[in-house]
């Protein structure tokens, strides 16, 4: 199937706000995740995070409408304004506008308003309109919510649009920012760990990020641009809160994506692994990537740098690993692992080149949805 070019990409991170600032900061190791202390709790909670400095309070309301601009603008900086006008709008999140509610909320309580109710504004085109005030326009809008995997679909989704010749061109959005509904969620399921360390002996939990990607998918594409080959998306139905650790339905999808893109494994010269730091989450990712590579590719991790950022990681994700295979580099852990001899397979430790050629994305949802994308570096 033919692919697709990546014509413009925006980031705002904990590594920084813009893509080039977010590619060095990873490239030179990251730093480690804050501390939040969550308010508004019976007892006192703080979590470790990965939060953009922006120079705002952690749960104001307003700064999705500060920060999502400057990212979007990046990716369509390339576009006249008549295509700006029709421009489809593919839509990956968790939590969309969790936080706004939880102010309306809040907000209603204080004024003891007789018709509170809870998650108020919890609408899934309320980001659209944020996407088309921003870049003055914008035709129909898609919205994805398949847990972590929601902006890895709402890519595929598109993908498929421009191959059908639906569009010319398609912004996808990724976008997740911190509210207490998540935090203290994941924090009384004693999922979170006050460091992720992926695939290593000892892992204990998440870290939780958040971030906003942005990547401009088109049919045409400038010599040298990085391309998409599509990918695929299964479900795993072992459990609903629990992969299989025998990693069957990781190896699924992982050879139907080869199978989309028409590649043999020994064809791929990397892969982004997923590795939230689960013990059960890596073990399933681990089996199954043993399953389909006789010599596993070199793998990266890059949630060590940035957290978890839930249904945003497929287009946060995508544009920080495709942003280090444009220098050139392969993004290792810099920091020592500790390796599980139970998993068989280790991330990458030291950077090494990143030469032309095919590179696998991974993503595995809470629910059991899995997406794997297939990305391109020309020669």
């Amino acid at each position: 199937m033919a692919a697709v070019a990546i014509r413009g990409v925006g980031l705002s991170c904990a590594l920084g706000r813009d893509v080039a600032a977010c590619a060095a900061a990873l490239l030179a190791g990251g730093k480690p995740p804050a501390r939040v202390a969550l308010p508004g709790l019976a007892e006192p909670v703080q979590v470790a995070y990965y939060r953009i400095d922006d120079g705002s309070g952690l749960f104001d309301p307003g700064r999705f409408a500060r920060l999502l601009p400057g990212v979007v603008q990046d990716a369509v900086a390339d576009l006249s304004a008549s295509e700006l006008s029709t421009l489809p709008l593919f839509i990956g999140s968790s939590c969309f506008s969790i936080g706004q509610s939880e102010t309306g909320y809040a907000g209603a309580l204080a004024r003891a308003a007789s018709d509170t109710y809870p998650m108020p504004h919890c609408g899934y085109d309320w980001l659209a309109g944020l996407v088309r005030q921003a870049i003055g326009g914008g035709g129909e809008s898609f919205t994805y919510n398949t847990a972590c995997t929601s902006s890895a679909n709402a890519l595929l989704g598109a993908c498929r649009a421009l191959r059908a010749g639906r569009h010319r061109h398609a912004l996808v959005l990724g976008a997740e920012l911190a509210n207490l509904t998540t935090l203290s969620g994941f924090s009384g399921l004693q999922l979170l760990a006050d460091q992720v360390r992926p695939f290593e002996a000892g892992r204990e939990g998440l870290v939780l990020g958040e971030g906003i990607a942005a990547v401009l998918l088109s049919v045409e594409g400038a010599a040298g641009a990085m391309r998409l080959h599509d990918g695929a998306s299964n479900c795993d139905t072992f459990s609903v809160t629990t992969a299989d650790p025998e990693g069957m339905r990781v190896a699924e999808v992982l050879r139907q994506a080869l199978a989309q893109a028409q590649l043999k494994p020994e064809a791929i010269q990397g892969i982004k692994a997923h590795g939230t730091g689960t013990p059960t989450g890596d073990l399933a990712e681990a089996s199954g990537l043993r399953k389909v590579f006789g010599t596993l590719p070199p793998f990266s991790v890059l949630k060590p740098y940035i957290g978890h950022t839930l249904g945003a990681c497929g287009v946060i994700e995508l544009v920080m690993y495709a942003g280090a295979l444009a220098q050139g580099r392969l993004p290792a852990r810099l920091s020592p692992v500790a390796a599980d001899p139970q998993l068989g397979v280790q991330p990458l430790g030291v950077s090494r080149s990143a030469p032309p050629g095919y590179y696998l994305l991974n993503q595995f949802g809470f629910g059991g949805n899995n997406a794997v994308l297939v990305l391109e570096k020309p020669a």
